[in-house]
């Protein structure tokens, strides 16, 4: 399986001044397993000019209020098909990246730029995800083939404590690996769909459907989490499992009835299928994002505070709402 490396805009396109605050490790040779597709949950509709700005915000948010050594993700991917370098080095080499709910490693993460719950990623941003993991499965040896999946040892997540034995797809969803609405209801059925088929169609692959599938089995002692999920025959099974509420036309959280407290829940799906278990606690985390309603609201894995659902977008008094770091969605 072979791909062409696609036009990449490289970290010093927009944050070249911005040395990470602490040091960047690499995953091993050979444990790059697959690849996690995530999204900012920043306003859409935005122009080319404003993606500069806008991942130099996430930046500042991610080595601060997250505490986070350099930006979460090795690669983004905006509205008009451009793809940009995200932590540093990743262009060379496979750096590992961070996201909320914690990292279960093992993943190059690749990232939309916008709030893809409700609105779709637009056709030029899906065809440059699709050429950025034909590319980066070429590159560490991901097998894309139809039926193909992957196993490895979760290093900690919400969803996939430590010592967890995951087995998922070459191309996952952020919602497979973490608790979370990432990387949106809209974006998240093409993970395995139109930009699965595209990456393969470019690395030369027979474009046969994939089987969805994502599992866990763990040996630690009192550990109960587990998925498994395929979607031929539309079977789940979890435990655990936090769902937060809808999100709303503004994207980025629950829309709030008069009292400010959110009454409205939706499952997450996961791996194809919709998990229908609803914990209180998120709904009470999910009400106090609506701090969001401030113009500008954002953030998939770009913000997030307390709580592994909760995302929650930080205002600057003296940047442009529609350039606020977003909250968590580009890490989510």
């Amino acid at each position: 399986m072979s791909a062409p490396r696609p036009e990449i805009q490289p970290r010093s396109a927009w944050g070249g001044d911005l040395a990470p605050k602490g040091p960047l490790l690499d995953e091993p040779p050979g444990e790059v397993k697959f690849l996690l597709v995530h999204h900012t949950e920043t306003p859409n509709g935005y122009g080319p000019e404003k993606v500069a700005p806008r991942l130099r915000n996430i930046f500042d948010y991610h080595t601060g209020t997250k505490g986070w050594p350099d930006i979460a993700y090795n690669f983004f991917v905006d509205a008009q098909g451009r793809i940009w370098e995200g932590r540093t080095g990743s262009l060379a080499h496979p750096v590992r990246g961070d996201a909320t709910g914690g990292s279960q490693g093992h993943a190059m993460l690749c990232c939309f730029v916008g709030d893809h719950q409700v609105v779709p990623p637009t056709p030029a941003a899906v065809t440059a995800m699709a050429q950025l993991t034909a590319w980066l499965a070429s590159t560490y040896g991901i097998d894309l083939d139809a039926g193909h999946t992957i196993t490895f040892t979760s290093r900690g997540s919400n969803r996939w404590p430590a010592g967890t034995t995951v087995t998922t797809d070459p191309i996952a969803g952020h919602r497979d690996m973490s608790q979370t609405a990432c990387p949106g209801d809209a974006a998240y059925p093409m993970v395995r769909g139109a930009i699965l088929q595209q990456a393969k169609a470019i690395a030369g692959l027979s474009t046969t459907a994939l089987t969805t599938t994502t599992s866990a089995t763990t040996t630690a002692p009192a550990t109960t989490a587990a998925i498994s999920t395929t979607s031929a025959s539309s079977t789940t099974s979890a435990s655990s499992t936090v769902v937060p509420p809808a999100t709303g036309p503004g994207g980025g959280g629950p829309q709030p009835d008069n009292s400010g407290e959110s009454t409205i829940a939706r499952p997450i799906a996961v791996g194809g299928v919709a998990t229908a278990a609803v914990a209180a606690t998120a709904l009470t985390v999910w009400s106090r994002r609506r701090r969001r309603d401030q113009p500008g609201g954002s953030g998939d894995d770009a913000l997030s505070t307390s709580g592994p659902a909760e995302t929650t977008e930080l205002a600057s008094s003296d940047t442009p709402a529609d350039e606020q770091a977003p909250p968590d969605a580009a890490g989510h």
